[in-house]
């Protein structure tokens, strides 16, 4: 009896036990407690920012494709664009250098002729093949007229208050009309003018 009763002086109460924490303790705890919400918070922020530098990547990831398709093709497309001005710009600076080519060779043969050095017994010969080079020139101007309106010249020379060429060569086919039965008269006459005025001649010397 007297031994048990030394046994359970000696075990300490519930009360006892649960005194035996001190405060310090208590706040070591609470300190531990406090710096894992804090760890577990870094964490929590690391993986939002992780998360949004992935959505950054994703989102740059789509732009980068739909920009490359975009662009690509648009290239593409302007490339092709200018290629086929290209081409049809090179056909247009052929047809300027062959027009070209053929106003100056009829320019520098109209200029080339020299009235003032014909003989007068070639005189009808001589104006007939002028006229044939007028002729040859004016049939080249107006095969040249219409590619050159297709050049889209017409609407700078409507501007500089420039007659068409085609107006003019419809002047000068009128002109050209009377003067040339002129001088189809006068070359068909020439034999009898030259006819009479040598017999006149004879006569007033023989006179």
């Amino acid at each position: 009896m007297s031994k048990k009763s030394g046994e359970a002086a000696s075990l300490p109460s519930e009360g006892e036990a649960g005194s035996g924490c001190s405060v310090d303790d208590l706040n070591i705890k609470v300190q531990q407690a406090h710096e894992v919400l804090l760890d577990l918070e870094r964490r929590r922020e690391e993986i939002e920012r992780q998360k949004r530098q992935l959505e950054e990547l994703r989102q740059k990831q789509r732009d980068f494709e739909l920009g490359h398709r975009a662009v690509t093709e648009e290239l593409t497309r302007s490339i092709a664009l200018l290629e086929q001005q290209q081409e049809e710009g090179e056909r247009e600076l052929e047809d300027v250098r062959s027009i070209r080519k053929t106003l100056a060779g009829q320019l520098s043969a109209l200029e080339a002729l020299e009235p003032a050095s014909w003989e007068p017994a070639n005189l009808a010969e001589e104006l007939a093949k002028a006229l044939a080079l007028i002729d040859q020139s004016r049939g080249a101007l107006r095969q040249a007229q219409g590619r050159i309106d297709r050049l889209g010249w017409e609407g700078r020379e409507r501007e500089g208050n420039a007659p068409r060429a085609e107006e003019v060569l419809a002047e000068e086919e009128e002109e050209r009309g009377f003067w040339h039965k002129v001088v189809s008269g006068f070359a068909y006459s020439l034999p009898l003018i030259l006819s009479l005025l040598a017999v006149s001649l004879f006569w007033f010397l023989k006179k």
